[in-house]
């Protein structure tokens, strides 16, 4: 343990949280990303690598350094000037929100020009396709099929997507964004990414309000981020490539959440979730 540099966050806001860790400001122009005690060292170790990676390769992100103790629990420091987390950014007037989604659609827009060599990073298709099996026992098989074909017929892309595109992995440095989390880093079609953006904003948040709350928003709000984005992303497409590309999404991102919830029974509303999923799985594939 002696091989780590010790250092604290007592007193330093909280300025991010992902599904790992919980991202703290220590100076000003430095952050520290704490992980939860159960993240192994492997693990961490793999996305300061491909933090390190991203920024080399022109995604803005902050500057990974080394790995240090918080305490009980293994974090990576990074340089980063002058962030706030993207909650306080929106909540200081109504006209930085839309400020924030045009940014964060130029931010993916960005992202996604990057390409990645065959097998330089996990390939999402592949990945969804290896899920898909979890999913066969709540579907009937006609369903099944229909689901199977749209992810089969999702192209092969060496474009890098983040995977967990949210307000938490994201921070407001000066006028530019800048992400954060990269333990998710993946290559595949756009479409994937969407499908974390409706997710994150509008089916758990439709399962359980304070999946909105943890993003320092409402319901609702979450519902006009998401909306905005596809919107914005899509480049004002007609309401018919809106429907079929939220739809596509949706049924992508219940696959994902379903195989989350068979790795982790300990997940709180794991039943509640996975019911909802396949709800609205079977709804959306009947429409």
């Amino acid at each position: 343990m002696g091989e780590f540099r010790e250092i604290s966050i007592d007193g330093c806001p909280e300025i991010g949280r992902g599904a790992h860790g919980i991202v703290y400001q220590t100076e000003p122009d430095m952050l520290v990303k704490v992980y939860n005690a159960n993240v192994s060292l492997d693990a961490i170790e793999k996305e300061r690598k491909r933090a390190r990676w991203a920024f080399v390769n022109g995604i803005p992100t902050a500057i990974p350094f080394d790995t240090v103790r918080v305490g009980d629990r293994y974090g990576i420091v990074f340089e980063c000037l002058n962030a706030k987390s993207s909650a306080d950014y929106i909540s200081e007037s109504p006209e930085n929100l839309e400020s924030f989604l045009r940014k964060s659609v130029e931010l993916l827009k960005q992202i996604h020009a990057v390409k990645a060599k065959p097998g330089e990073l996990p390939d999402m298709k592949q990945q969804t396709m290896s899920w898909l099996p979890k999913v066969h026992k709540f579907l009937p098989d006609d369903l099944f099929s229909k689901l199977s074909a749209l992810a089969e017929s999702i192209p092969d892309r060496n474009t890098i997507i983040h995977a967990d595109f949210h307000m938490n992995n994201i921070l407001v440095c000066g006028d530019e964004l800048m992400l954060i989390d990269m333990d998710t880093l993946c290559t595949g079609d756009p479409i994937f990414e969407l499908a974390t953006i409706f997710v994150s904003y509008r089916q758990f948040p439709s399962i359980e309000p304070k999946a909105a709350y943890m993003f320092g928003i409402d319901v609702e709000t979450a519902a006009k981020i998401c909306d905005r984005m596809f919107e914005m992303y899509l480049d004002d497409a007609d309401e018919r490539r809106l429907i079929d590309a939220k739809n596509a999404a949706q049924l992508l991102g219940c696959v994902r959440i379903i195989d989350y919830m068979d790795r982790h029974p300990e997940a709180p509303d794991r039943e509640k979730c996975v019911d909802r999923c396949v709800q609205d799985i079977m709804r959306v594939l009947q429409s």
